[in-house]
């Protein structure tokens, strides 16, 4: 019987390691590296609507840095008014590749001193 005790133990701790290894081959017990080049950041940036295409329903946005940004969807906006845009990098370090994900509107610029 004590035999058969050291034999199951044994058994157990050989199936246990033989899991964590796996396991840890893969990649399933360790933190994903927020670093990678495939990682992707969202960020917002606020704008002004700075020019509207009623017939192509595109809106153009100009950030603080002069840099356009566009979207689909005129019907509630205005020139002058203020839009944050959430937008993703794409995993890249080149703006110009970067997407608008989300608009919310702000307020306008009209009327302030």
């Amino acid at each position: 019987m004590k035999n058969f005790i050291i034999t199951i133990v044994l058994l157990s701790a050989i199936l246990i390691l033989s899991l964590t290894a796996c396991l840890s081959s893969t990649n399933l017990l360790r933190p994903a590296d927020p670093f990678t080049a495939t990682h992707k950041l969202v960020y917002a940036i606020t704008t002004k609507v700075v020019w509207m295409d009623r017939e192509t329903d595109v809106v153009w946005c100009e950030d603080y840095n002069g840099n356009l940004w566009e979207f689909y969807g005129c019907e509630d906006w205005c020139i002058n008014d203020i839009a944050c845009l959430l937008m993703n990098d794409n995993g890249t370090e080149n703006i110009y590749d970067d997407e608008v994900m989300s608009i919310r509107y702000q307020g306008t610029f009209e009327g302030w001193r």
